[in-house]
């Protein structure tokens, strides 16, 4: 009895379906049934009762299940114990990030980290933030920078940068020259805003919500340049966090004060438990990077001015 043998057996329990259990454990269908068949001699018993149209455990595969998934359940915490005594210098970090994060101050974050441990392999997975946190629960990621919280227990949320959404309108709209607004003056504006799957429409379409209107919105996009460049054109007006639209201030476009104040926070999410080295220390440096950084230091605007030609001065 091999450990890939259990692996086989348990994946063909879980699909009913040697082609799908196949594809699972990334290997031909002709091999997993050989290996299974190989199994089943050698124990002197058939664990699956097969036909033409399904796979179904026989009595003796029930009872061998409940013992496999025990083995590999055990398998998988010895793996855990012993990567606790690999150097973190030497690990691999999948990271995701929400598209803004480019317009904050966590690429600093991330070249930091990368400086100190230049021998950790990192990636990174851009989504949203309901994407993100969908591959952090299914293990397909191990940290991910989201702007949005969850209710499951299981993962943690450090935060990382706070912030607070302004509404953007183009030089010519009946509010620019006014420097706030509250959210009832908005009522009849038509809105450009990320996704539904982005923090920032839940939370922006919540505070909507206490204010007692549904928000016209006419257009979602994930891309920040596409919707200033919206606003800027008159298209309608946007919802974005301050961070992300005061890098474009004074391009056409006009920032508001937006009252009642949403706050927009965003937060490392990793999983509460059995974390692995390298994924400890990520944690240790976001939050001493965190602690170090002024809201000052958040944002740091140039002011640029143009000629008519669109030359610098």
């Amino acid at each position: 009895m091999e450990m890939h043998q259990l692996e086989y057996v348990l994946a063909v329990a879980k699909y009913r379906n040697f082609t799908r259990a196949a594809e699972h454990v990334n290997t031909s269908q002709s091999t997993l049934s050989q290996q299974i068949s190989k199994l089943e001699n050698e124990l002197g018993v058939s664990l699956f009762v097969r036909t033409t149209r399904s796979v179904e455990l026989s009595p003796a595969g029930v009872d061998f299940i409940s013992h496999a998934e025990r083995i590999m359940s055990e398998v998988t915490d010895a793996q855990r114990c012993v990567n606790e005594y690999v150097s973190v210098e030497k690990g691999d970090l999948k990271l995701g990030i929400i598209p803004v994060v480019g317009h904050y101050r966590i690429p600093n974050l991330i070249s930091s980290f990368k400086n100190s441990f230049p021998r950790v392999q990192l990636s990174l997975w851009e989504k949203q933030c309901c994407e993100l946190l969908g591959m952090l629960q299914n293990y397909e990621i191990d940290a991910a920078f989201v702007h949005q919280l969850c209710d499951d227990t299981n993962i943690h949320f450090i935060p990382v940068v706070t912030d607070y959404m302004v509404i953007l309108t183009n030089n010519s709209h009946p509010l620019a020259n006014n420097k706030s607004v509250s959210l009832d003056e908005l009522r009849d504006e038509d809105f450009i805003i990320p996704p539904p799957t982005s923090g920032y429409n839940h939370d922006f379409q919540e505070a909507c919500h206490k204010a007692s209107f549904k928000p016209k919105i006419i257009l979602t996009c994930s891309s920040v340049k596409t919707i200033l460049g919206l606003v800027r054109e008159g298209v309608g007006i946007a919802a974005l966090p301050s961070g992300v639209s005061y890098m474009d201030w004074g391009f056409g476009t006009k920032n508001l004060i937006l009252t009642p104040k949403i706050n927009s926070i965003i937060y490392l999410a990793t999983k509460s438990k059995n974390l692995f080295p390298t994924l400890k220390e990520f944690i240790r440096f976001t939050a001493r990077w965190s602690k170090n950084q002024s809201p000052a230091n958040y944002f740091k605007f140039i002011p640029i001015k143009l000629t008519t030609a669109g030359r610098k001065l």
